[in-house]
């Protein structure tokens, strides 16, 4: 809602030391930092103790609650200050500029001001404006003003004073006037001494009349000047003549620059210049001919880029008089312009206000010395034309405040205080004024007086003038401070205007402009303005006292649709005021109309005309009219109603069926309550349904609806017209059925009545219930023949005689309705009577049913043993009774209906109900008896040998299911037996279905005759009524058991067939032994296994069974055999596999021999025992006859033993192999006893080094001249990782024991790698290979090892960029990355070449480390690392080759490594990122602390393949084993003794997958590694055995944390790893 037009008193906050002065005639000019508030008159005094303005700033800051605060404006350091003043004007001229102009400097004495400032409030600094001159030849007034004597200018040629003469303020002193024009010497003498003394900075002040103190020395020059002057001019001849030259020479040229001016003259100028440098000095500006007169009191207004000034009060110098002149300021050329105007323009005036709208200015009010004003003027700028606007309010008023609004639709202009003259006494009479006045600025201007919604005692502001004003668009208020009363005032005041104003938006209209009650009906709200604001949209409608609100939604600025709120309870259906509100803005003072009317109701409504009606013609277009009707039954005068409309025909589809059409329609809205439906039919019926939306959007059907009208193709001359024949025909025969309706019923109601004469009182009550029933149909039927007639009437057919049978019947109807009442109250007595009557009747006749009821349990057809016979006599006897209840009970349900009681025979009705229920019931058990006796009849006649059991047994079931779909009671005797009958057969099938299973035997029938106690001979003939008489069904698990142990048994005798025969058939299969083709070797095929273990089970199942002791001997003869030949065969597996493996080293190995001699000579006698056991074994061949002899499998045990013997023997051999050559501890027993079997044959063990050599596939081998029955010697090595050959330098001679010649293998291709790395670099630096990019490129191409040229290729980076660190002053850090840089380009071009594979790999190796190196010199570039000792060169990997050693050094922060020399193929190497630097600080820091290192981190993130690309960096072997839950402490030491003794590192993948048992005995055995490395020993014990320690041994593992199924480490073990993440 608008807030309330009245007075706010604000109340100031902040720091009262920023409190502004009471004053009058400052300004307040709104910008967007604040209203800047500037100058005016506060009660401070000059020098000279006269009142003087000030040129105070502030900005007034609003706030909330109704609070205020100054804040004083700090002024830029380089701002100049203008003059102070007041009664000035000031504009807001842009966003950040203020233009100030005129204004009194000086209230005694009197001064004015015509310069002009300009505020920056973006940077808070004035600016001086220096206007331009006007174009040459245009010399403005001021300018020719100036020019003259005093006395010229004060004395017009009729010698009237005029406006701008010399007067001081407070003098009685004027200009006399004498015939030669003199002024008083007085005034001069005063004005001059002020001049001097001001301008030497005198602090006495002068007197402004005749007489006062001024300086002595000045009186007597101007009294010796003036004496001079007299005397010349009374004197004559030459005595005058010398003294006027004298005059003449002694002072310089005047001021209006007139050389021949004569001695009073001259002294006049001299005076007037001495005056007016003192004004100058004064701090007033001197007159500017470019600007207007100097005034104060005027008004400027801003119009397009212009300034227009008009009016005001002053002059040049002392001078005061009002104006009326116009100027225009441009401000882009900063030029004033005085406006000739034509016109009527306003009288010269100050005091006034003004205002800019649309290109034009307005004046109000004023006064100058002669009258005041209350008149309304208009300049129309463009034109140059001044009008009155001949519009006035109240009285004359002046120095008041004028405020101009924007607004919609039109603006307002507010006018506050003032002086005002009341009593019509002048100016010398005017009082103060507070009141506020409006001018809205429509088409036709017009003032206004608002009411003020304030109570009498709540303060205002006091009447006052020259107050300031201003106005807060947010908050619609108006803000006024200060002001003259008597005394300057400083209070801030606030009046909010939103309820005259508006918001920034209007309404204009509302489409459509009604709507029903219910609301919900969608409307667009035009307008203006919409967008201006944002926040919610709330529409209201009003209706005197009485609104509803809706909110809505902008489409655009002009577009508010929204949905019209339910006003039913409310408003109601009136016309309505529309306004809007939009956010916290308040509701617009424009509105617009919207009508409510009430609801179109579907049950009032109705539908008349020929297209309701039969006999229509066909295939022309008809008509019927929709007539809305509201609740109150009232036709409805405006349109907008929705309806659901169907027409549809039947017809036959081309299948023959009739199915509905849909006829198109035409539906007319008349916008007056009617609907005009137009369609077209063909011949036949068609159904029309007229459905109403209603207000809550559901249809609801138009009373009569549907309607089914008819169509012929012979249908009678214009029948589809409203005035045709079959309107008309409706019209008669409607209105004679309503009055036939009327007979019947008015007739009928009337009969006489006689005591206990049942039937025509129940003729009467129908009647009456007929005029019930039809009273809606009568009325619509009224309804519809009135609508027609006035449609008739309307179409031009008289209509008054059925207008007035209408109207009778309607009469009589009403009267009818009446008289039904009436006889409804006299026939009570009688209804009350009889209804008592057959009231007792109906509870008499219950009574009688509940008997019967009662005694039908007690029939026969009740109990089974009744019989099938008895059962149903009794049924169709009592069948007959119920039927002749069952019309006693219709009379009397007749005579209940139309008493209202039908309901109290629901008590008969439900014991009928139950009865015949029962009844039925029982019948459908009976029924269901014979059919069970015609099924299980036919069974018991089927012989034994033609049985189906499972026919049977579907029947039966079938049977069962149908009796349970019996509805009777399950507890009835009757249903017992019949169920039980059919219970036995259910049983008696599946135990049939069993007994003719194959398996019976004899035995098995004689024990079932034993259990039934009765004899039978079972043949295929006998039927199966005999197997009934046996009774079975009192047996039924005795006989299953029976059924089932003669399955089980033929089960068992078809197994014990089925295993002799297939153990006849097995026999062993034989192949020869490879070293003695002679020996064959058995095997049991892996088919019979699985046979073997089938038949194991098959008979181990037949112990369980409880039918075994008629096979039990046979059974347990198989499970011996079968269990023999599983034991004997699997020892002879073992005992052959032992025996295979251990004969090639006892038996053909030399050196084992040599080592084991009593086991070889042990072995030597098994060995004999195992073939005998095999040639046995071939001579038999038969598995079954080999397995199960007698001393077979103790033989076997026997050997078994003395094998594992020998073989426990060799293992202590194999650890002994494993100490001497520690990475043997890397392959499995079977490669081990592979080598150690194959030792003396070095050409058998090549093929083995990939297993214990990383990358070594194999050794070229040369046997001394040419006797392969000698060593070989070994001449070079093939790599398994890429391709390449590396020739040793001299041969290696194979020669010794097989670890011996493996440990010089490491030796020599270490030898071999140091060589030719040594040889590489001293041909790079001596061919100064490194300076030339292609030379360097073939360098590595052609190298011997791919390894050693990637070596010299790191040696020669780190030289590289040491180099640059020690020409760091000469840029030598960035030089050495850009010939990194080109040296890697030329390797990229290098691989456009057609290189092969080995050398094009290892190209790609040298771009991969190349890229890496220039990375990290860019980065040195970049941080301007400049030293080779800063972290960011210490943490990466470098290479050294030191003299002193003659060895490659690898080194990276503080740790030292020497380079491996593992040989490491030509494979590909891992990109190297700065990540991947970072692990290299941690791994290698890790090693340098006797530490492992454990890298964690999801799967896939590179752990182990950085951990292998570091081994490559230092050219150590590195084993990857993948820890799994299987391993166990003992295989994981023999790894670490591996690790230890031969110095490699090993990378356990997935290390956490290790059971907790084991990471236990880990943490004992790596804490025994890292001990001995910290301690440098030579040797160490790790589990049981005295290791040698090589200490470049590293360990890592890997983790993948979090994953499902890994360990936590122990807390010992992750102490003795360094992570890394």
């Amino acid at each position: 809602m608008p807030f309330p037009y009245g007075w706010i008193k604000l109340n100031q906050s902040g720091d009262a030391e920023r409190t502004v002065t009471p004053r009058a005639g400052h300004t307040l000019t709104p910008m967007s930092q604040g209203f800047f508030m500037f100058g005016g008159m506060d009660g401070r005094r000059n020098d000279q103790g006269n009142p003087a303005p000030n040129s105070d700033l502030f900005i007034l800051k609003l706030g909330n609650k109704g609070e205020y605060e100054w804040q004083p404006i700090e002024l830029d350091a380089a701002s100049q200050v203008p003059p102070v003043r007041t009664l000035h004007s000031a504009v807001g001229t842009s966003p950040d500029e203020i233009f100030i102009w005129g204004g009194i400097h000086s209230a005694m004495p009197f001064q004015t001001l015509q310069d002009g400032w300009i505020l920056d409030t973006s940077c808070m600094e004035w600016k001086p404006i220096h206007f331009k001159a006007a174009p040459a030849g245009n010399k403005g007034a001021a300018a020719r003003r100036m020019s003259g004597q005093i006395q010229d200018r004060s004395v017009d040629d009729a010698g009237r004073k005029k406006g701008s003469s010399l007067k001081l303020r407070g003098s009685k002193a004027r200009a006399s006037v004498s015939g030669r024009g003199s002024i008083s010497f007085s005034s001069l003498a005063g004005a001059a001494t002020r001049a001097v003394s001001d301008r030497r900075g005198s602090s006495r002040t002068s007197a402004a009349a005749a007489g006062g103190v001024g300086s002595k020395k000045w009186n007597g020059i101007l009294q010796k000047k003036m004496g001079l002057m007299l005397s010349s001019s009374r004197g004559g001849g030459g005595g005058g003549g010398a003294s006027s030259m004298k005059m003449r020479k002694n002072p310089g040229p005047s001021p209006t620059g007139n050389l021949m001016a004569t001695s009073e003259e001259q002294f006049h100028e001299e005076l007037v210049a001495m005056v007016s440098q003192g004004q100058k000095d004064d701090g007033s500006a001197s007159a500017d001919p470019n600007a207007p007169p100097p005034r104060s009191n005027h008004t400027t207004s801003l119009h397009e880029n212009s300034l227009i000034l008009f009016g005001g009060h002053g002059g040049i110098g002392y001078s005061r008089r009002p104006f009326n002149d116009t100027w225009v300021l441009n401000l882009d050329n900063q030029r004033w312009t005085e406006m000739a105007c034509h016109g009527n323009p306003p009288a010269p005036r100050s005091g006034h206000q003004a205002f800019s709208k649309d290109g034009c200015v307005y004046i109000f009010a004023g006064w100058n010395n002669e009258l005041q004003f209350n008149d309304l003027f208009m300049l129309d700028v463009e034109n140059k034309d001044w009008s009155d606007v001949d519009l006035s309010w109240g009285v004359p008023r002046w120095n008041c405040s004028l405020q101009l609004v924007e607004a919609i639709p039109s603006w307002r202009v507010f006018v506050f205080g003032g002086t005002a003259d009341l009593t019509g006494e002048g100016r010398t009479g005017g009082t103060f004024d507070n009141r506020i006045g409006a001018l809205e600025l429509a088409e036709q201007f017009r003032w206004s007086d608002p009411q003020l919604e304030m109570k009498p005692d709540e303060p205002m502001p006091a009447p006052r003038e020259h107050s300031a004003i201003c106005y807060d668009k947010d908050e619609s208020r108006l803000i006024i401070f200060g002001g003259w009363a008597n005394k300057w005032l400083d209070d801030v005041w606030q009046i909010n205007v939103s309820s005259i104003v508006g918001p920034p938006y209007a309404i204009s209209s509302v489409v459509p402009p009604l709507g029903p009650v219910t609301g919900q009906m969608k409307v667009t709200v035009y307008g203006v303005g919409f967008m201006s604001t944002n926040g919610i949209v709330i529409i209201e409608f009003t209706a005197g006292k009485l609104s509803a609100q809706t909110q809505g939604n902008v489409i655009s600025d002009e577009v508010i649709e929204c949905l019209t709120p339910a006003v039913a309870s409310t408003i109601g259906p009136k016309e309505c005021q529309v306004r809007v509100q939009i956010g916290p803005r308040d509701f617009t003072t424009t509105l617009a109309k919207y009508s409510y009317f009430l609801n179109t109701v579907a049950d009032k409504s109705l539908c008349f005309g020929p297209g309701m009606l039969q006999e229509q013609q066909a295939n022309q277009e008809t008509r019927f009219v929709i007539q809305c009707r509201n609740q109150n039954g009232e036709n409805r005068k405006s349109g907008r109603d929705e309806f659901v409309i169907t027409v549809q025909q039947r017809v036959v589809n081309s299948e023959g069926k009739e199915v509905l059409r849909d006829v198109p329609f035409e539906v007319n809205d008349q916008n007056d309550g009617k609907y005009e439906v137009k369609y077209i039919a063909d011949e036949g019926e068609v159904v029309v349904d007229v459905k109403l939306i209603d207000e809550n959007g559901k249809p609801q059907r138009i009373r009569g609806s549907p309607f089914r009208p008819t169509f012929s193709k012979m249908a009678r001359n214009k029948a589809n017209e409203h005035t045709g024949p079959v309107v008309t025909a409706w019209l008669a025969s409607t209105l004679k059925s309503l009055d036939e309706f009327y007979q019947t019923t008015n007739t009928g109601h009337q009969t006489k009545l006689k005591d206990g004469d049942v039937m025509n009182l129940i003729k009467v009550m129908n009647h009456i219930k007929d005029m019930y029933n039809e009273e809606d149909t009568l009325i619509l039927r009224q309804d519809e023949i009135f609508e027609t007639l006035q449609q008739l009437d309307r179409e031009g057919v008289p209509s008054d005689k059925q207008l007035k049978t209408l109207k009778k019947t309607g009469a009589n109807l009403t009267q009818l309705k009446d008289d039904i009442v009436a006889k409804e109250k006299e026939i009570q007595p009688m209804m009350q009577k009889e209804s008592a009557k057959y009231k007792d009747e109906i509870v008499a006749f219950e009574e009688e049913l509940k008997t019967y009821q009662g005694g039908l349990r007690k029939e026969a057809y009740y109990y089974y043993k009744s019989g099938l016979e008895l059962a149903q006599k009794r049924l169709s006897d009592v069948t007959n009774d119920l039927n002749n209840f069952d019309s006693r009970m219709e009379d009397l349900l007749h005579i209940a209906t139309n008493f209202n009681y039908p309901e109290d025979l629901n008590g008969s009705k439900k014991i009928m109900t139950a009865m015949r229920e029962d009844v039925a019931n029982c019948t459908g058990l009976w029924n269901f008896e014979v059919q069970r006796i015609k099924v299980t009849e036919g069974f018991l006649v089927v012989k034994w040998g033609n049985v189906v059991a499972g026919d049977m047994e579907d029947e039966i079931k079938s049977l069962f299911k149908k009796l349970k779909e019996v509805k009777v009671d399950r507890k009835s005797d009757c249903f017992t037996g019949v169920q039980d009958v059919v219970k036995k057969w259910t049983i008696f099938c599946p135990l049939i279905g069993e007994l003719r299973d194959p398996a019976m035997r004899t035995r098995h029938w004689t024990q079932l005759m034993d259990l039934c106690g009765k004899s039978i001979i079972v043949t295929p003939d006998i039927l199966l009524r005999d197997m009934w008489n046996l009774e079975l069904h009192k047996f039924p698990d005795a006989v299953e058991d029976t059924a089932d142990q003669a399955k089980q048994e033929m089960k068992m005798e078809n197994v014990l067939k089925k295993l002799a025969k297939e153990w006849a058939l097995v026999d062993f299969g034989f192949e020869p032994h490879k070293n003695n083709p002679e020996v064959l070797l058995p095997k049991l095929a892996d088919d019979k296994f699985e046979m073997l273990e089938e038949h194991q089970v098959q008979v181990q199942n037949m112990f369980a069974s409880r039918f075994l002791a008629t096979f039990e001997t046979e059974v347990v003869s198989w499970q011996k055999t079968l269990s023999n030949v599983a034991e004997t065969s699997a020892l002879l597996e073992e005992v052959k596999r032992s025996w295979v493996f251990l004969e090639n080293l006892f038996i053909y190995s030399d050196e084992v021999k040599k080592e084991l001699p009593d086991d070889t000579d042990k072995f030597v006698g098994l060995d004999m025992d195992v073939k005998e056991i095999l040639m046995n074994c071939n001579a038999i061949q038969s598995a079954k006859e080999f397995c199960n002899q007698g001393s077979i499998y103790q033989k076997l045990e026997k050997v078994m033993e003395g094998l594992e013997m020998c073989q426990k023997a060799l293992f202590e051999f194999m650890d002994g192999k494993k100490r001497s050559f520690p990475r043997f501890y890397f392959m499995s027993s079977n490669d081990l006893l592979d080598v150690l079997s194959n030792g003396n044959q070095p050409a058998k063990v090549v093929p083995q080094f990939p297993k214990f050599f990383i990358a070594i596939d194999s050794y070229n081998l040369e046997f001394p001249d040419g006797d392969e029955t000698q060593r070989p010697n070994a001449v070079g090595m093939n790599a398994c990782v890429g391709k390449e050959f590396v020739p040793f330098p001299e041969p290696l001679p194979l020669i010794g024991k097989v670890e011996s010649y493996l440990d010089k293998c490491i030796d020599w291709f270490r030898m071999a790698l140091k060589f030719f790395a040594k040889k590489d670099i001293g041909e790079y630096y001596e061919k100064k290979i490194g300076a030339d990019g292609v030379l360097r490129g073939k360098f590595i191409a052609d190298s011997t090892a791919a390894q050693c040229a990637l070596l010299v290729q790191l040696v020669s980076w780190v030289l590289l960029v040491e180099q640059g660190f020690e020409k760091f002053e000469s840029n030598g850090v960035h030089d050495a990355w850009q010939e990194q840089a080109e040296l890697l380009l030329k390797l990229i071009e290098l691989t456009m070449t057609n290189l092969d594979k080995p050398t094009r790999q290892k190209v790609m190796c040298a771009i991969t480390l190349d890229a890496h190196n220039r990375d990290v010199q860019e980065r040195l570039v970049l941080e301007k690392v400049e030293s080779k000792d800063a972290f960011q060169w210490q943490s990466m990997l470098k290479c050294y080759w030191r003299e002193e050693k003659d060895d490659a050094s690898m080194e990276i922060c503080d740790a030292i490594m020497p380079y491996g020399y593992e040989y490491l193929g030509n494979g590909p190497r891992l990109v190297v990122t700065p990540l991947t630097d970072r692990i290299y600080v941690t791994a290698t820091q890790s090693l340098w602390l006797c530490m492992g290192c454990a890298p964690q981190g999801p799967a896939g993130t590179g752990k182990t393949e950085s951990t292998k690309d570091l081994a490559n960096a230092v050219a150590k072997a590195c084993y990857v084993i993948n820890a799994a839950p299987e391993m166990d402490y003992l295989s994981l030491a023999d790894i670490y003794k591996g690790l230890s003794s031969s110095g490699t590192w090993g990378c356990f993948d997935e290390f956490n997958r290790l059971v907790p048992e084991v990471l236990s005995v880990c943490t004992v055995q790596f804490k025994a590694v890292c001990d001995a490395i910290r301690a440098h020993q030579n040797r160490f014990m790790l589990q049981g055995d005295e290791i040698f320690l090589d200490p470049e041994i590293g360990c890592y593992i890997t983790m993948n944390p979090g994953y499902l199924g890994r360990s936590e480490l122990p807390e010992g073990l992750k102490a003795l790893f360094r992570p890394i993440t």
